[in-house]
């Protein structure tokens, strides 16, 4: 019986993994916001005025 307990576990715990990867992965494949991008080349152009 104890072994039946620690299996139950065991894919419970794959599962849970499973489905947070999938999650992310779904998240990750989302388009990013315009505003997202703006901010992103500004930080950008910041950096390199900084650097000369």
């Amino acid at each position: 019986m104890p072994t039946v307990v620690w299996i139950v576990i065991a894919v419970v715990a794959v599962a849970l993994v499973v489905g947070g990867l999938v999650r992310m992965r779904d998240w990750l494949k989302k388009p990013v916001p315009p505003e997202v991008i703006e901010a992103a080349q500004r930080r950008r152009e910041l950096e390199r005025e900084e650097g000369d």
